[in-house]
């Protein structure tokens, strides 16, 4: 008898300790179900997601949520960052605080999102108050940081918590990515091409794609090595017409 209870004591320790394992190692919504999130936690979870989509959408589409000039490559609306109307002539940078550009449309991206976000954990949580949201994006090296103002307060009987902002950040290379862009982009306003493969030398976590296209736009993919992350734009500059370039040829 001694040896059967025992044996189900440690029966018993091992699907405990499994569970644990499956807790600290599953993903937040597995989590979960364990674990209900406080009115914080929700509203991190919101911010991370709207961030993360943010995030995504700016690399896709070479900084812009919205791009207006771009060239389409496989169904991504890829902006132009730098871009000259006449063959010949050098590009103009259309961001050239493309950092601060990047920040303000993942700020104008987000808000909303976290505004109704906040709205719907306020519906579930008694004794809840808040200010209209400020945020705040911040693109640094290896994060991009989400600061979001609001003041928010819960009540619940005698205990009182509050929360003068919730902050969180998500790990990025955007950072790196507009750097390289930047830089990328001076080169071509200035000669109409850049060479790549020195920012691979320096970065060996990062890969540059250059791809010409029929029309004389040129086409950056700064890839992660390290995981699926990407940042592309688009650059006209010192087009040459096909036919100019048959002519010197035979010349």
């Amino acid at each position: 008898m001694n040896s059967k209870g025992q044996l189900t004591i440690f029966i018993i320790l091992g699907i405990a300790l499994l569970i644990v394992l499956v807790v600290l190692f599953s993903d937040r919504n597995f989590v979960s179900i364990f674990i209900p999130k406080t009115p914080v936690g929700q509203i991190e979870d919101c911010m991370l997601d709207s961030l993360g989509e943010g995030v995504e959408i700016i690399g896709k589409q070479g900084g812009s949520i919205s791009p207006e000039n771009y060239y389409l490559y496989k169904d991504d609306k890829i902006e132009y960052i730098c871009y000259a109307e006449e063959n010949y002539e050098g590009c103009v940078n259309q961001k050239p605080l493309l950092r601060e550009s990047v920040e303000k449309e993942l700020e104008e991206y987000v808000r909303p999102k976290i505004v109704e976000c906040v709205k719907e954990v306020e519906s579930i949580t008694e004794g809840m108050s808040y200010k209209d949201p400020e945020v705040d994006v911040d693109v640094v090296l290896g994060d991009v940081i989400l600061d979001v103002k609001l003041d928010l307060k819960i009540e619940n009987g005698e205990n009182t918590e509050f929360y003068k902002n919730i902050k969180i950040d998500v790990n990025s290379k955007l950072y790196e990515f507009v750097i390289v862009a930047m830089r990328l982009v001076n080169i071509e306003a200035e000669y109409g091409d850049a060479h790549v493969d020195g920012y691979m030398f320096q970065d060996k976590n990062l890969k540059v794609e250059k791809i010409k296209q029929g029309d004389g736009s040129t086409l950056y993919i700064l890839n992660n090595r390290n995981k699926e992350e990407k940042f592309q734009f688009a650059v006209r500059s010192h087009v040459v017409p096909p036919g100019k370039i048959e002519i010197e040829k035979f010349r």
